[in-house]
């Protein structure tokens, strides 16, 4: 199996995201993490934190609610951007276009389960984002809008019942740990951790993925892109079987065999000429 790694000599590369795609991708992940990262230390125990910051556990508190509120204005400006990019560029309508569920879907999530379980021969061939890609982007857009709500009621619960905030709390801090255990579990691994791209798939940072790797996990695009560049004659071309050693030495003893032929009926015709 050709290896996917970085910037491999024999590879050809296909940009996945373009660069503003990659800025908004990062923005996103990074202040998500922050504000997991601030947001879940106020379930730390007060006495935890009384025990390793002492008197400064005040300002310790106020620094985690300042930091909280930056990330989330961060993390807002960066889905405005990409919500504006979806709906003002050619690139970004494309995206939303292709990254919208279809029936299509629902059918290759059935085909998929069965080639798992080894009742299908051959895996269903996807698209520009499969099935999977496109539902994490769904309830990723759903959770981000929850959060949102949730956090913007407990910042402004003074104007709110003391109901209202105690369960926009408790959404809030769900749906922030289900997105993390999302993240951290199902994203990483389809994206990082698994068999042919471990230990990372480096398009977060150049935005671009290897032919190859599109051609094994997005069929029906590649065939798209292979077309335009022109691939598809060479694939074939490529994938059609090389000569054994066998064949070779057949080859050249046929070729040997055949010009000695020639060789003897050559002499048998000068003779008759000579008689």
């Amino acid at each position: 199996m050709k290896k996917w790694g970085r910037r491999a000599e024999d590879q050809e590369w296909f940009v996945r995201l373009n660069r503003t795609e990659v800025w908004q991708h990062n923005i996103i992940w990074i202040t998500f993490t922050l504000l997991v990262l601030t947001g879940m230390m106020s379930l730390i125990p007060t006495t935890w934190v009384v025990a390793m910051f002492g008197r400064y556990t005040a300002p310790v508190y106020r620094w985690r609610r300042y930091l909280h509120f930056i990330f989330a204005i961060g993390l807002f400006i960066g889905c405005v951007w990409h919500i504006a990019y979806l709906a003002f560029t050619d690139d970004g309508r494309q995206v939303f276009k292709d990254i919208l569920l279809k029936p299509i879907d629902f059918i290759q999530m059935k085909e998929n389960v069965l080639y798992m379980l080894g009742m299908r021969p051959e895996k269903p061939k996807f698209d520009r984002y499969d099935y999977k890609e496109k539902l994490e982007y769904l309830f990723g857009c759903i959770g981000t809008v929850v959060i949102f709500i949730t956090g913007t009621i407990m910042t402004l619960a003074p104007l709110f019942p003391k109901f209202v905030v105690e369960v926009a709390a408790t959404f809030h801090l769900m749906e922030a740990t289900l997105a993390s255990f999302a993240i951290s579990i199902w994203h990483f691994y389809a994206v990082h951790l698994k068999p042919g791209k471990f230990p990372q798939d480096t398009s977060w940072i150049d935005g671009k993925m290897t032919m190859h790797h599109l051609k094994e996990e997005h069929p029906v695009y590649y065939e798209k892109i292979a077309k335009e560049r022109g691939m598809i004659n060479r694939d074939k071309r490529m994938d059609s079987p090389s000569p054994t050693s066998d064949d070779k030495n057949i080859n050249k003893t046929y070729v040997s065999s055949a010009a000695e032929g020639i060789d003897i009926k050559e002499r048998q015709s000068g003779q008759e000429e000579d008689l």
